[in-house]
């Protein structure tokens, strides 16, 4: 299995995932088989570049980033991502997600959310295996973790454990910002 395909297939199926979609879900929307979804998630198959194109169409990232990430390249990797340096995984729904994590961390994922008025991660809640913990920095959102829905403001923390079913958005009038943090299960 080559090495470089591998790293492809798990950073589809990272962003997958973060976007809160089944592989049946991305199969609708791409138009790709579950199977070989699963096949490109797993390394045991090379996406096309038509493949890439729909990919990045759907999980709101270019093509290009599948392919490469293109961290910073500096001295200080894999322990220290440089402030502007993350990347973008999702710009949708008012909601740009992007990755902040250095390559040190195997097991935590750190995201920077920006959540614009009215933005959210879409309207129906969705749940996926591991941990989330977040902290406002800045702005208000509500979280839905199960049938609870929380009003948060800045310096506000939360946590739960990501199979129960949640979704957020910002009803407020400005732009919230929100360190987010997720531990996939080992197993996933």
């Amino acid at each position: 299995m080559d090495t470089a395909q591998r790293e492809v297939g798990r950073r589809i199926k990272a962003l997958r995932l973060s976007a809160g979609l089944t592989l049946v879900q991305l199969s609708e929307k791409t138009g790709l088989s579950v199977g070989t979804l699963s096949q490109i998630e797993r390394g045991l198959t090379s996406p096309t570049v038509r493949t890439l194109f729909g990919l990045g169409t759907a999980l709101g990232v270019s093509p290009a980033w599948i392919l490469d990430p293109g961290l910073s390249g500096s001295a200080d990797e894999p322990y220290v991502t440089r402030a502007g340096l993350g990347q973008l995984l999702i710009n949708n729904r008012g909601l740009q997600k992007s990755v902040i994590t250095p390559q040190a961390a195997t097991r935590l994922k750190a995201f920077i959310v920006n959540l614009e008025p009215g933005g959210s991660s879409g309207d129906e809640p969705y749940a996926h295996t591991g941990q989330e913990i977040g902290y406002v920095i800045s702005g208000t959102m509500e979280i839905q973790i199960g049938e609870r829905t929380f009003a948060l403001n800045p310096g506000d923390c939360f946590a739960f454990d990501s199979d129960i079913p949640h979704r957020f958005g910002n009803s407020g009038t400005r732009d919230a910002v929100i360190l987010w943090v997720n531990a996939p299960n080992p197993e996933a």
